[in-house]
Protein backbone atom coordinates (compact mmCIF):
# COMPACT_ATOMS: atom_id res chain seq x y z
CA UNK A 1 0.00 0.00 0.00
CA UNK A 2 2.85 2.35 0.86
CA UNK A 3 4.54 1.61 -2.46
CA UNK A 4 1.35 2.42 -4.36
CA UNK A 5 1.02 5.71 -2.49
CA UNK A 6 4.64 6.67 -3.30
CA UNK A 7 4.11 5.90 -6.99
CA UNK A 8 0.88 7.91 -7.10
CA UNK A 9 2.54 10.93 -5.42
CA UNK A 10 5.52 10.68 -7.78
CA UNK A 11 3.33 10.51 -10.88
CA UNK A 12 1.18 13.39 -9.67
CA UNK A 13 4.26 15.54 -9.16
CA UNK A 14 5.69 14.51 -12.52
CA UNK A 15 2.37 15.27 -14.23
CA UNK A 16 2.35 18.73 -12.70
CA UNK A 17 6.01 19.53 -13.43
CA UNK A 18 5.90 18.30 -17.03
CA UNK A 19 2.64 20.10 -17.89
CA UNK A 20 0.53 16.96 -18.44
CA UNK A 21 3.65 14.89 -19.30
CA UNK A 22 4.34 17.14 -22.31
CA UNK A 23 7.67 18.47 -21.02
CA UNK A 24 10.22 15.79 -20.31
CA UNK A 25 13.38 17.87 -20.65
CA UNK A 26 14.84 20.80 -18.77
CA UNK A 27 14.97 22.83 -21.97
CA UNK A 28 11.29 22.17 -22.61
CA UNK A 29 10.44 23.43 -19.14
CA UNK A 30 12.62 26.50 -19.71
CA UNK A 31 10.81 27.21 -22.98
CA UNK A 32 7.49 27.10 -21.16
CA UNK A 33 8.74 29.49 -18.46
CA UNK A 34 9.99 31.89 -21.16
CA UNK A 35 6.65 31.85 -22.97
CA UNK A 36 4.93 32.64 -19.68
CA UNK A 37 7.25 35.64 -19.18
CA UNK A 38 8.72 34.13 -16.02
CA UNK A 39 12.43 34.43 -16.87
CA UNK A 40 14.31 37.73 -16.57
CA UNK A 41 18.06 38.17 -16.49
CA UNK A 42 19.37 39.45 -13.18
CA UNK A 43 21.25 42.73 -13.51
CA UNK A 44 24.72 42.01 -12.13
CA UNK A 45 28.03 43.87 -12.55
CA UNK A 46 30.09 42.51 -15.45
CA UNK A 47 33.87 42.78 -15.66
CA UNK A 48 35.31 43.37 -19.09
CA UNK A 49 39.01 43.54 -19.95
CA UNK A 50 40.41 45.47 -17.02
CA UNK A 51 37.77 48.19 -17.16
CA UNK A 52 35.24 49.33 -14.60
CA UNK A 53 32.38 46.81 -14.24
CA UNK A 54 29.34 47.55 -16.36
CA UNK A 55 25.67 46.62 -16.05
CA UNK A 56 23.37 45.81 -18.94
CA UNK A 57 19.60 45.87 -19.52
CA UNK A 58 17.13 47.70 -17.28
CA UNK A 59 18.87 50.95 -18.24
CA UNK A 60 16.84 54.17 -18.22
CA UNK A 61 19.06 55.78 -20.83
CA UNK A 62 17.31 56.59 -24.11
CA UNK A 63 20.40 55.44 -26.01
CA UNK A 64 20.40 52.00 -24.36
CA UNK A 65 19.83 49.02 -26.67
CA UNK A 66 16.27 47.75 -27.03
CA UNK A 67 17.33 44.12 -27.53
CA UNK A 68 20.24 41.95 -26.44
CA UNK A 69 21.50 38.67 -27.89
CA UNK A 70 23.30 36.87 -25.08
CA UNK A 71 25.32 33.67 -25.02
CA UNK A 72 27.23 31.96 -22.18
CA UNK A 73 30.72 30.70 -22.95
CA UNK A 74 34.17 29.93 -21.61
CA UNK A 75 37.14 30.96 -23.70
CA UNK A 76 38.94 27.58 -23.54
CA UNK A 77 35.96 25.77 -25.07
CA UNK A 78 37.09 24.11 -28.33
CA UNK A 79 33.64 23.32 -29.73
CA UNK A 80 30.32 25.11 -29.35
CA UNK A 81 31.79 28.32 -27.91
CA UNK A 82 34.07 28.62 -30.95
CA UNK A 83 31.08 28.19 -33.22
CA UNK A 84 29.14 30.80 -31.25
CA UNK A 85 32.08 33.20 -31.46
CA UNK A 86 32.20 32.84 -35.25
CA UNK A 87 28.45 33.35 -35.51
CA UNK A 88 28.51 36.38 -33.25
CA UNK A 89 31.24 37.76 -35.48
CA UNK A 90 28.90 37.37 -38.47
CA UNK A 91 26.10 39.12 -36.58
CA UNK A 92 28.51 41.92 -35.68
CA UNK A 93 29.41 42.38 -39.35
CA UNK A 94 25.73 42.72 -40.22
CA UNK A 95 25.16 45.22 -37.41
CA UNK A 96 28.23 47.23 -38.55
CA UNK A 97 26.76 47.38 -42.06
CA UNK A 98 23.46 48.65 -40.71
CA UNK A 99 25.21 51.32 -38.62
CA UNK A 100 27.18 52.50 -41.65
CA UNK A 101 23.81 53.31 -43.26
CA UNK A 102 22.29 54.75 -40.07
CA UNK A 103 25.06 55.82 -37.61
CA UNK A 104 22.57 56.43 -34.81
CA UNK A 105 21.30 52.85 -34.95
CA UNK A 106 22.23 51.04 -31.75
CA UNK A 107 19.09 49.04 -31.05
CA UNK A 108 20.59 45.53 -30.90
CA UNK A 109 23.61 44.65 -28.76
CA UNK A 110 25.57 41.39 -28.66
CA UNK A 111 26.71 40.01 -25.29
CA UNK A 112 29.00 37.05 -24.54
CA UNK A 113 29.32 36.17 -20.86
CA UNK A 114 31.94 33.79 -19.50
CA UNK A 115 31.07 31.60 -16.51
CA UNK A 116 34.63 30.28 -16.04
CA UNK A 117 35.97 32.58 -13.31
CA UNK A 118 38.87 30.24 -12.53
CA UNK A 119 40.47 30.62 -15.95
CA UNK A 120 38.91 33.57 -17.79
CA UNK A 121 40.90 36.54 -16.54
CA UNK A 122 41.35 39.84 -18.38
CA UNK A 123 44.12 38.40 -20.60
CA UNK A 124 41.93 35.47 -21.66
CA UNK A 125 39.08 37.80 -22.51
CA UNK A 126 41.43 40.06 -24.49
CA UNK A 127 42.72 37.08 -26.48
CA UNK A 128 39.17 35.95 -27.27
CA UNK A 129 38.23 39.50 -28.26
CA UNK A 130 41.22 39.75 -30.62
CA UNK A 131 40.47 36.36 -32.18
CA UNK A 132 36.89 37.34 -32.97
CA UNK A 133 37.64 41.01 -33.67
CA UNK A 134 35.09 42.23 -31.17
CA UNK A 135 33.83 45.78 -31.59
CA UNK A 136 32.91 46.89 -28.03
CA UNK A 137 30.33 49.32 -29.40
CA UNK A 138 28.32 46.36 -30.70
CA UNK A 139 29.51 43.36 -28.73
CA UNK A 140 30.23 43.15 -24.99
CA UNK A 141 32.51 40.35 -23.76
CA UNK A 142 32.56 40.08 -19.98
CA UNK A 143 32.42 37.90 -16.88
CA UNK A 144 30.29 38.55 -13.77
CA UNK A 145 32.22 40.37 -11.06
CA UNK A 146 31.94 37.55 -8.51
CA UNK A 147 31.12 33.84 -8.42
CA UNK A 148 27.90 34.74 -6.65
CA UNK A 149 26.98 37.14 -9.47
CA UNK A 150 27.62 34.34 -11.98
CA UNK A 151 25.29 31.98 -10.14
CA UNK A 152 22.63 34.68 -9.79
CA UNK A 153 22.66 35.54 -13.50
CA UNK A 154 22.75 31.96 -14.75
CA UNK A 155 20.04 30.86 -12.32
CA UNK A 156 17.78 33.72 -13.41
CA UNK A 157 17.83 32.42 -17.00
CA UNK A 158 18.02 28.74 -16.03
CA UNK A 159 21.43 28.35 -17.72
CA UNK A 160 23.37 25.25 -16.69
CA UNK A 161 27.13 24.59 -16.87
CA UNK A 162 28.35 21.24 -15.52
CA UNK A 163 32.05 20.25 -15.30
CA UNK A 164 32.72 17.49 -17.83
CA UNK A 165 35.49 15.85 -15.81
CA UNK A 166 38.13 16.83 -18.39
CA UNK A 167 38.60 20.46 -17.44
CA UNK A 168 35.73 21.80 -19.51
CA UNK A 169 31.97 22.14 -19.20
CA UNK A 170 28.76 20.79 -20.62
CA UNK A 171 26.48 23.81 -20.93
CA UNK A 172 23.57 25.45 -22.73
CA UNK A 173 24.62 26.64 -26.17
CA UNK A 174 21.56 28.80 -26.80
CA UNK A 175 21.39 32.39 -27.97
CA UNK A 176 19.14 34.27 -25.55
CA UNK A 177 17.06 37.19 -26.83
CA UNK A 178 16.43 39.70 -24.04
CA UNK A 179 14.41 42.89 -24.18
CA UNK A 180 15.51 46.17 -22.62
CA UNK A 181 14.26 45.05 -19.19
CA UNK A 182 16.20 41.79 -19.35
CA UNK A 183 13.13 39.61 -19.92
CA UNK A 184 13.85 36.48 -21.95
CA UNK A 185 11.90 36.81 -25.21
CA UNK A 186 13.43 34.06 -27.34
CA UNK A 187 15.75 31.04 -27.30
CA UNK A 188 17.67 29.96 -30.39
CA UNK A 189 20.05 27.10 -31.08
CA UNK A 190 23.60 28.27 -31.74
CA UNK A 191 23.23 27.70 -35.48
CA UNK A 192 20.00 29.75 -35.64
CA UNK A 193 21.81 33.08 -35.37
CA UNK A 194 20.13 34.57 -38.52
CA UNK A 195 16.72 33.93 -36.95
CA UNK A 196 17.93 35.28 -33.60
CA UNK A 197 19.24 38.48 -35.19
CA UNK A 198 16.04 38.97 -37.21
CA UNK A 199 13.93 38.49 -34.07
CA UNK A 200 16.10 40.97 -32.14
CA UNK A 201 15.69 43.58 -34.85
CA UNK A 202 11.92 43.06 -34.89
CA UNK A 203 11.84 43.42 -31.11
CA UNK A 204 13.97 46.57 -31.25
CA UNK A 205 11.66 48.07 -33.87
CA UNK A 206 8.55 47.49 -31.76
CA UNK A 207 7.46 50.67 -29.96
CA UNK A 208 7.52 50.21 -26.16
CA UNK A 209 4.13 49.82 -24.54
CA UNK A 210 2.88 52.80 -22.62
CA UNK A 211 1.92 52.12 -18.99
Amino acid sequence: MLSVTVVVVFLAGLYRYTRNFELWTFEGHRQMQMQAGELRAAQVPLRQMGTTPVTLWRSKSRSAPAAYLVDFIYTRCPTICRALGDEYRQMQVQLETRRSVSPSLNAVHLVSISFDAEHDDADSLRAYAREHRINPALWTLAIPATASDTCTLMRSLKVIAIPDGQGGFVHNGDIHLLDASGRLRGLYDFDQWPQALAAAERLAATPPKTP
